[in-house]
């Protein structure tokens, strides 16, 4: 079991360390060599960081490393378009709990010190052409991010225990996000996505799962937000003004945002209910015992499994590495602040 999880932890700890390598080495010849086109083409270049570090290096790079390894023979299965809308209702309540946790860490990290990084990243999505996101974000991401932590790592944890490639599957995911307010709800549905690559064999079926929330969120909460915005913006209203500062505009002017107002607020109580409902059907699902965890004879027990994620030294690394992902999101606007 160690030595499964001693393999897995350096191997994917050396990947993460040249994600981290290129993503801060390339941004920083750009922004020496070339600030201006840096600045100028910044969401262009993001979504080609993404390509290049993910799915051009990365995805081969653990693809060989672990080539050698054991790999589960997974019996494949078809899941069922009732199961999948199922599965897609679950992974919805995963995401409610993991978003609730991951918004209190990150609001305590971001919001005494006034994280600028965070919004410019939502500034740069905003001013982003629709088509290139939901491609990049909603489509190939999400194809390349599975095949990453779900067929390559579960294929050679598994051989070991299906409740040490749940978790591994989920931590590791959810970690390589690098801050808190994706962290918790990925690494729950990168468990959720794990157990459903166990139970079908079938990969693609955490793609689409996986698409259908990229796209989601990439796609139509984005075009929404624009919408009130551009219509904000159209009004000579603007949306960052106190309460105080919003009396001085027009009735006719705040009444141009209503009906992409309303648009947004109403998209946003759907997902809210479909998360609600996801949650309740997986407590329902789960005190039904409907979720079950397989363990051959030959298998360590559970308690082992579980423990070898934390009592193996070399998946120390990757954490180490993951850590070092979080310390570069939250320290720098910590120690700007201090300074001002």
């Amino acid at each position: 079991m160690k030595k499964t999880m001693n393999s897995i932890g350096w191997k994917y700890g050396l990947m993460a360390i040249a994600y981290i390598t290129l993503n801060f080495g390339i941004s920083f010849i750009l922004n020496w060599l070339a600030p201006n086109f840096t600045e100028k083409n910044a969401i262009l270049l993001t979504y080609a960081m993404i390509i290049f570090t993910v799915d051009i290096v990365c995805f081969p790079l653990i693809f060989l490393l672990t080539s050698k390894m054991p790999k589960a023979e997974i019996e494949k299965k078809r899941l069922g378009f009732g199961k999948f809308l199922l599965c897609v209702l679950i992974m919805y309540g995963l995401i409610l709990i993991g978003a609730v946790i991951g918004s209190c860490f990150h609001l305590v990290l971001t919001l005494p010190f006034r994280n600028e990084e965070s919004s410019e990243l939502a500034k740069l999505l905003m001013d982003s052409n629709s088509f290139l996101r939901i491609l990049i974000v909603g489509i190939i991401a999400p194809i390349f991010e599975e095949l990453i932590f779900r067929k390559v790592l579960v294929d050679h944890v598994a051989p070991k225990g299906e409740l040490a490639a749940i978790l591994a599957s989920g931590i590791m995911f959810g970690l390589f996000h690098g801050n808190f307010q994706q962290c918790f709800f990925a690494g729950l549905i990168g468990c959720l996505f794990a157990y459903i690559y166990l139970k079908t064999g079938r990969v693609i079926y955490t793609i689409l799962l996986h698409m259908i929330l990229n796209t989601v969120t990439s796609g139509i909460t984005i075009e929404l937000i624009k919408w009130v915005y551009k219509a904000a913006e159209r009004a000579g209203i603007n949306l960052d003004a106190t309460s105080s500062e919003m009396v001085n505009y027009s009735t006719s002017a705040i009444e141009s945002l209503a009906i992409p107002t309303m648009a947004l607020l109403g998209w946003v109580f759907l997902l809210f209910f479909i998360m609600l409902a996801g949650l309740i059907t997986f407590i329902v699902v789960a005190c039904m015992k409907k979720i079950k965890i397989t363990r051959k004879e030959e298998d360590p027990s559970f308690k082992e499994q579980a423990a070898s994620l934390v009592t193996s030294p070399c998946m120390w690394i990757f954490y180490a590495v993951a850590a070092i992902m979080f310390v570069a999101e939250y320290l720098p606007p910590i120690i700007e602040f201090f300074k001002n």
